[in-house]
């Protein structure tokens, strides 16, 4: 596959000549808006400074189940939502955060694998794309990017008058759970073929699809935001030890794993924040194990820059060994000691980050970096900070607006 540089590449070019990159349009079917901070959100939020950028909420990864109601009241409400591209979910927004031109709740059927389904929504979803882009009508004609991060959205390729097709893999979709995988793998490979671009969170993903035209975009960081100083809120747990993680509370955690480290350090508050995706999550009986709901991505921050040691504590799995997180590039940009089981993601970061093995190991690796020097800890900062440096966001969306301007011979 092919890492972040494209000279060695032979690119096809276009019909599109003498344009540039400014006020691209840009139609990205992804993950519901605002319901978790995920890549390509953080892409197109950088995107969308210089260009105009359509947003479709997801269509679903499996059918819908009998226990789905919640989830289902949530997408009804989605509709009226939109008419107002109020996706922030209630939360107050940060007067710097972009917001796509217009976002999307489309109607469709989350049936992944089924044909009827497939031409219905292609129907739908492009007479509705098609309603959304009518409602700012531009003179110029301009490179349109239609840009899929899911599988499922693959019945609107080639029926938006897109330049370019561009499929975005930020997750092995053959592994994650809550997903119908042979249904969203016949999707995936059909999308695959009609792609023209491919981009793929981290070397494992990359290597299920064609070399020639598949690019490893790693995930990015907003480093000036989680370099920056906070002081504790007001719910910041009473501990002058605390441990913290955030983000998803489900079964990709090692629960045994955590457990164990909680019993083994009982003058050690740990702190999950994120959404419990489980049933029956028992682990927060222990006294030392604390649970705050989830919150907005850019409040993070005030808890993390705070607490002695960040954790990553997942378990072995596909999913894991195929999966480039977020928090990962976060938790260097903060700075604080950094312990991890071991997976492909975090070993390029072995010279900043303690990664353990098994539980003993993880242990005396927590308790070593609970008594790290001053001196030791400001120069592991520095070091982890000089890691994520060039891995900005921004960083991110200028390889692929680099890509994607060979792709279609546009200038720069």
């Amino acid at each position: 596959m092919k890492k972040d540089n494209i000279e060695k590449s032979a690119i096809k070019k276009s019909s599109i000549k003498n344009s540039t990159t400014k006020n691209w349009q840009w139609l990205v079917f992804g993950e519901d808006w605002g319901r978790h901070p995920s890549s390509t959100q953080h892409l197109m939020k950088c995107i969308a400074v210089h260009h105009q950028l359509y947003w479709v909420n997801s269509i679903g990864l499996r059918r819908p189940k009998l226990n789905d109601s919640k989830r289902i009241i949530e997408k009804f409400k989605q509709l009226k939502n939109a008419q107002k591209n109020d996706f922030n979910q209630g939360e107050p927004m940060l007067m710097n955060d972009v917001q796509p031109l217009g976002i999307l709740a489309p109607v469709a059927i989350p049936w992944p694998g089924s044909q009827i389904a497939y031409v219905i929504n292609r129907l739908l979803l492009t007479y509705q794309t098609r309603a959304l882009l009518a409602k700012n009508e531009i003179e110029d004609k301009v490179p349109r990017i239609l840009w899929l991060s899911l599988p499922t959205a693959r019945c609107v390729a080639g029926s938006l008058e897109e330049d370019l097709l561009v499929y975005y893999a930020g997750d092995d979709f053959s592994a994650l759970s809550g997903v119908d995988h042979k249904q969203v793998s016949a999707e995936e490979d059909a999308l695959v073929e009609q792609a023209d671009i491919i981009f793929a969170a981290s070397d494992n993903i990359a290597r299920q699809f064609p070399q020639d035209k598949t690019y490893v975009l790693p995930h990015g960081v907003d480093l000036a935001h989680f370099s920056s100083r906070h002081e504790r809120p007001d719910n910041y747990p009473k501990s002058d030890l605390v441990v913290g993680y955030y983000g998803s509370i489900t079964a990709w955690l090692d629960f045994e794993l955590i457990t164990f480290l909680a019993e083994s350090r009982p003058d050690v508050t740990f702190v999950f924040i994120g959404k419990i995706d489980i049933v029956d999550c028992d682990i927060f009986n222990l006294n030392n194990l604390i649970h705050l709901p989830d919150m907005p991505h850019e409040q993070l921050i005030q808890y993390a820059a705070n607490w002695q040691v960040s954790l990553i504590p997942f378990v072995d799995n596909e999913q894991i060994r195929a999966c480039n997180p977020l928090k990962l590039r976060e938790y260097l940009a903060i700075g604080r000691p950094i312990i991890s089981t071991r997976y492909p993601a975090v070993l390029p970061f072995t010279d900043c980050i303690y990664v353990a093995d098994d539980k003993d190991e993880m242990l005396a690796q927590l308790n070593q970096a609970l008594t790290l020097s001053s001196k030791t800890l400001a120069k592991l900062k520095s070091r982890s900070r000089e890691r994520v440096e060039g891995a900005t966001w921004q960083a991110r969306c200028e390889l692929v607006i680099k890509l994607l301007s060979a792709k279609m011979d546009v200038q720069i």
